[in-house]
């Protein structure tokens, strides 16, 4: 496997698979400190557990490549609300997230953040209605119709990514930021207390029935997708 690590002025996303054989979950599971296996244990679905447990699993396996040392050694700390990072002379920034079967890990040399949604049945609609922008409203409901919740999902990942990049997190409300979405690519328009062009916005398709994406603090980055298995 080749070492992980964002180059300058990009940022890494790897889409990982968190459904794999138990020869491949066990190394996984034996790395996570004694604190992660109580979280996991705390699961009442088994298999939800396993999820978990294989995502942070394989979140110590890149972010241990990246720092060349073994999973089981990385150390990760958690700052204001909840963002967390690592000790690492590379001054690597990641950020994790996941959603059904999928995870989508996000890593660069700036603050990252990562978001990833399977597409349940919801009203999205009322959703929309409550925490999107006027601009993403306008934007949401225009026709077509038939591709309005594939866009409800693509915008909802930009803002939450958002968040996390910034490690605001619920502390900042849905409705004082803009995403711009569309088939060519994303834009933070607008954003109170922030400078908007300052961010770079990258939605991802990462399999049918998931949308996702990763937003960077820094002007004019590149996304580059990692392959891990």
């Amino acid at each position: 496997m080749s070492k992980p690590l964002p180059g300058p002025g990009e940022i890494v996303a790897l889409v990982l698979d968190l459904d794999v054989s138990d020869a491949r979950f066990e190394p996984l599971a034996e790395s996570l400190s004694a604190r992660e296996q109580a979280r996991r244990r705390s699961f009442k679905d088994p298999g939800h557990g396993r999820r978990w447990a294989t995502a942070r699993g394989l979140l110590r396996e890149v972010l241990g490549a990246a720092a060349s040392v073994a999973p089981a050694e990385v150390v990760i700390r958690y700052g204001e609300h909840g963002k967390p990072r690592i000790d690492s002379n590379e001054g690597l920034e990641f950020n994790l997230s996941h959603s059904g079967s999928l995870a989508l890990l996000v890593l660069g040399l700036c603050p990252v953040g990562a978001d990833i949604e399977r597409h349940k049945r919801r009203r999205w609609a009322d959703v929309a209605r409550r925490f999107y922008s006027p601009g993403e409203q306008e934007r949401l409901f225009a026709p077509p119709v038939h591709d309005q919740e594939l866009r409800f999902f693509r915008t909802w990942t930009c803002k939450e990514a958002f968040l996390k990049c910034t490690g605001e997190g619920l502390s900042r409300s849905l409705r004082s930021y803009e995403m711009n979405v569309s088939d060519g690519g994303a834009s933070l328009v607008w954003a109170r207390g922030v400078e908007a062009s300052g961010y770079s916005v990258f939605p991802i398709d990462p399999r049918p029935g998931y949308s996702a994406a990763a937003v960077a603090r820094g002007r004019s980055l590149v996304l580059r997708r990692h392959d891990w298995s």
